[in-house]
């Protein structure tokens, strides 16, 4: 996860969204994933106390991240309706996931 992640989520759901790409479940899986990730929250909350703030911009990308598959909800309700059952599956998962928060 990096600075970058949370500008790349509208893309990554557009392309989930067209129908001709040929890798819609990867790319659900990879937002399912950017969603999931909480890689430098839990390196901050292992650290020293005295390191925590080092880690603050890293994990804001996390929460920013988050933020933006959120803010795309409805696409991912779309697509757990699409014709493709796989990526059905897949946007049902990650909908679960918003479902739960």
């Amino acid at each position: 996860m990096s600075e970058v992640t949370p500008v790349t989520v509208p893309f990554l759901v557009e392309l989930a969204g067209h129908p001709e790409a040929q890798c819609r479940v990867e790319v659900i899986e990879l937002i399912t994933s950017i969603y999931e990730a909480t890689q430098w929250e839990d390196a901050s909350a292992a650290s020293d106390p005295r390191y925590r703030s080092a880690f603050e911009e890293k994990v804001a990308w996390e929460v920013t991240a988050k933020d933006a598959v959120l803010a795309h909800r409805q696409v991912v309700e779309i697509l757990a309706r699409d014709a493709d059952r796989g990526v059905a599956a897949a946007a049902s998962r990650l909908l679960s996931l918003l479902s739960s928060c």
